[in-house]
């Protein structure tokens, strides 16, 4: 194997483009859509500091982070909020993507044939395996092509029937978010709590957040899983507005809307000359949407796997998947099931247990950070005593729970070696749990 070719200049993508380029076995080249100035999206995304040391990576250059403050989760009617308090020399750091993305560029361009404002439109196949990508009127033939161009890919929807890989996300497994940065109102107050999650905000399937934000704007998100209809849109940010004075109509930068998966990652990453990752693979924290770390976490997999095995067949690939599930994959198939239930539970029901403290730090810590929630049976008898009148509602929750274990083991159960048949009985396995 000769060539590799990268569709997309996401973090994923420059980290494992370097790696390979580096090793002087490969000649490696990275497709970006957009020119160099304009990659990635404008604001920042918060990314555990463990993960540059972890992978032997650069921190970020100074003065394009912070150190994130501790969320705070409020449920539908307000009545409540759960501050998380997480000591800050383990808090993330909120990091600008853009500026990082244009780091890991200038590190990597002495190894690797960056073409910016080129698009990618399809795959090239010999048979059924994937040699390469058109972009426009030019071919660019590779032993392997990775995808990291996005939760909605073209290149993976293009893949045969029979690769198992999954073409299209479905509508409750995709966020279209509106992010903005918005001036602080002239006269506002700044808020106690600086980072405020708003679940199932006004009763809807999304959330909302106000952030002050360092520089003394509001970072402003809304999201609704699977569409964002401009009078669901207009309605939310009258009721953040509402509940957070500080935020005004003037935006300082962002105001675009964009989708983002939160779901499993694919139980299907290769098919042979054929490899997703980033987005592309679906590896954000269904909680959240978060997915820098997973992408950085997942292109050093990739990276060492395709260096050890030297292969672009599946067969070879798929320990790079195999890696991932056992890493981090495997636990957020069971926060999806988490995520899952708590879109579709009643207002009401998520106002009781954060009433009540049924759902606390405790719980709301895990899944914002793509962990297990565990719920022990001593847990569960100390969770009846403060609430034995909504049995049936803790006793759902208990099942959820017990779901989302579940599904987390049968993930740990992937196949550690290719075989078709054995790869696709996993695979029924693992998509049945979200059916």
């Amino acid at each position: 194997m000769k060539k590799i070719l990268f569709v997309g200049a996401g973090m994923a993508a420059l980290v494992a483009a370097e790696k390979l380029g580096r090793s002087g076995k490969y000649e490696v080249t990275v497709l970006e859509k957009n020119a160099r100035e304009n990659i990635s999206y404008d604001w920042h995304d918060d990314v555990n500091r463990a993960a540059f040391e972890k992978n032997g990576l650069p921190m970020p250059l100074e003065g394009t982070y912070f150190v994130k403050r501790n969320w705070t989760f409020i449920p539908p009617s307000e009545s409540v909020e759960v501050t998380l308090d997480i000591p800050e020399e383990e808090l993330d750091l909120s990091i600008e993507r853009r500026k990082l993305a244009q780091q890991y560029i200038s590190r990597a361009e002495d190894v690797v044939d960056f073409r910016f404002s080129t698009q990618a439109d399809s795959l090239i196949f010999e048979g059924d395996r994937v040699v390469g990508v058109r972009a426009g009127e030019e071919k660019f033939y590779a032993d392997l092509v990775v995808d990291n161009s996005g939760a909605m890919s073209k290149l993976r929807a293009q893949l045969p029937e029979d690769s198992g890989v999954t073409k299209q996300p479905n509508d409750d497994e995709i966020f279209v978010a509106y992010r903005a940065f918005m001036k602080s109102a002239d006269g506002a107050p700044s808020p106690k709590n600086t980072n405020r999650a708003y679940l199932k905000h006004l009763g809807e399937t999304g959330i909302s957040w106000s952030i002050l934000d360092p520089s003394g704007s509001v970072n402003v998100l809304i999201g609704r899983v699977g569409s964002l209809p401009k009078e669901t849109f207009i309605g939310a940010f009258r009721a953040l507005k509402a509940s957070n004075p500080n935020i005004s109509d003037e935006i300082v930068r962002g105001g675009i809307i964009c989708k983002i998966p939160i779901r499993h990652p694919l139980s299907r990453m290769v098919a042979d000359g054929y490899v997703a990752i980033g987005d592309s693979a679906f590896m954000t924290i269904p909680m959240i949407g978060s997915g820098i770390q997973n992408s950085i976490d997942a292109a050093c997999i990739l990276a060492d796997v395709i260096l050890k095995n030297d292969s672009p067949l599946k067969q070879a690939l798929w320990e790079y998947q195999v890696r991932y599930y056992l890493e981090k994959g495997a636990d957020h198939m069971g926060v999806d099931v988490l995520k899952r239930w708590l879109l579709s539970a009643y207002p009401k029901d998520l106002d009781w247990l954060f009433e009540k403290g049924v759902v606390g730090e405790k719980e709301m810590e895990a899944g914002a950070t793509g962990q297990l929630v565990k719920l022990s049976f001593s847990d569960l008898l100390s969770k009846l005593k403060k609430g034995i009148s909504r049995l049936p509602l803790l006793l759902k929750l208990n099942g959820v729970i017990q779901k989302s274990a579940r599904a987390a083991k049968i993930g740990r159960r992937i196949p550690k070696t290719f075989d078709e048949k054995a790869v696709c009985r996993w695979q029924r396995r693992v998509e049945s749990l979200y059916r």
